[in-house]
């Protein structure tokens, strides 16, 4: 039994470190990496940053693997006040920015505001969400279905 309590006593600090690594520069870090994996037009390595969890459920599943898909949508917003939704075509955009980050893990709010021109002259900002995965790692997470 007392050994037992030292390896959950152990784990807990482990999983408690590992959280208190992750910061607002984590988080700029995570989504310039990504937005560099996207514009290099890496479809494919643009997935190593999403939660595998809801990869599996999203991509996999429900959009039956159609990363590019699964990309946009996940990049999708609106602009001018919210009166036009926007699903970006990906060889269109002409650049991402991170405009603001959030690392605060006590409300589990993780997220990049990233700002997206598109080569036609659209601008909008996007929040990119992230979690920490059961593995301690901190991903993207979007909706599912």
């Amino acid at each position: 039994m007392r050994k037992l309590i030292v390896i959950i006593a152990l784990l807990s600090a482990a999983i408690c470190c590992n959280a208190q690594k992750y910061t607002t520069a984590t988080v700029k870090n995570i989504t310039n990496s990504f937005i560099a994996t996207l514009l290099s037009g890496d479809l494919q390595g643009t997935l190593e940053f999403f939660d595998p969890n809801y990869v599996a459920d999203q991509h996999d599943n429900f959009l039956e693997g159609r990363t590019e898909q699964f990309v946009a949508e996940f990049l999708a917003g609106s602009y001018k006040k919210g009166y036009y939704f926007i699903t970006p075509q990906l060889n269109r955009i002409k650049s991402m920015k991170v405009k603001k980050t959030c690392c605060n893990l006590e409300k589990d709010e993780i997220y990049a505001n990233v700002e997206i021109l598109m080569d036609y002259g659209v601008k909008y900002t996007v929040k990119l969400e992230m979690r920490i995965t059961e593995y301690g790692d901190m991903r993207f997470i979007g909706a599912v279905g």
